[in-house]
């Protein structure tokens, strides 16, 4: 069943009313039309059955069949610093990262980070995949993407009250998540994920001023958008809903 996202102020008295892209995209590339049934996602946890009432390019009207909460949320609240990396990869990591139930991503400029260009241009594009994961994995709300770029230490500061602050360096020998053992269940972990050369030293001594712990993923580097994937899906089986 094709699926959407609307603002909660689109759904009037049982009707839900799609405007934009995605009512050109019911129209004129689904060519879907009065009787269809859509599944559509308020991004507040609740999802309608809806059935098609008016197709136009510009607007579709629908009537609310059924309605329900839907809680495909993770307990563990994880909040993704992740410095830009090369070419398409920024891409999956936002892609992969939205399936395996990260609750907010957040770009950031390191040290070594590459592309230090103009990235603000394409914080609208990286809006759009994580809406379009959102869409296909079937989750009741869309990640939150940061309206900006954010410097390493910018990220540092805003996650101070974070439950839990990790940091994944591959000069981390000593220690890995599996040594990570709090007495509470953490609510909330930040992450922070390098770049392609990794961090500098002087990044990996302010992190820790800032309380978070380096942690290491084993004897082999992982590529730079391999290593979100794997602590991701590592912290998702540890504290969230991956079984």
């Amino acid at each position: 069943m094709h699926q959407f996202f609307i603002d909660k102020n689109d759904i009037e008295k049982g009707s839900i009313f799609i405007q934009g892209s995605d009512a050109t995209h019911i129209c004129t590339v689904l060519r879907l039309h009065y009787g269809d049934v859509i599944k559509v996602f308020d991004g507040k946890g609740m999802s309608y059955l809806v059935r098609l009432e008016d197709v136009k390019s510009k607007l579709v009207r629908g009537e609310v069949i059924l309605s329900e909460k839907t809680d495909s949320e993770s307990p563990l609240k994880i909040h993704l610093g992740q410095s830009l990396i090369k070419g398409k990869s920024f891409d999956v990591v936002l892609r992969k990262s939205v399936e395996l139930g990260v609750q907010t991503i957040t770009p950031l400029l390191t040290d070594r980070t590459i592309l230090k260009g103009d990235n603000e241009k394409k914080i609208s594009r990286w809006k759009k995949i994580v809406e379009e994961s959102s869409k296909q994995c079937g989750i009741s709300k869309v990640p939150q993407l940061s309206e900006a770029v954010l410097k390493f230490d910018v990220y540092c500061q805003q996650a101070k009250d974070s439950g839990l602050k990790l940091m994944f360096w591959e000069l981390e020998k000593e220690k890995g998540l599996k040594d990570i053992n709090p007495i509470d269940t953490p609510n909330t972990v930040s992450v922070l994920i390098g770049p392609e050369g990794g961090f500098t030293i002087e990044e990996v001594e302010k992190a820790r001023s800032y309380g978070f712990q380096t942690l290491g993923l084993g004897p082999r580097i992982l590529r730079a958008e391999t290593a979100p994937l794997v602590v991701l899906a590592l912290l998702q089986s540890k504290w969230g809903d991956i079984r």
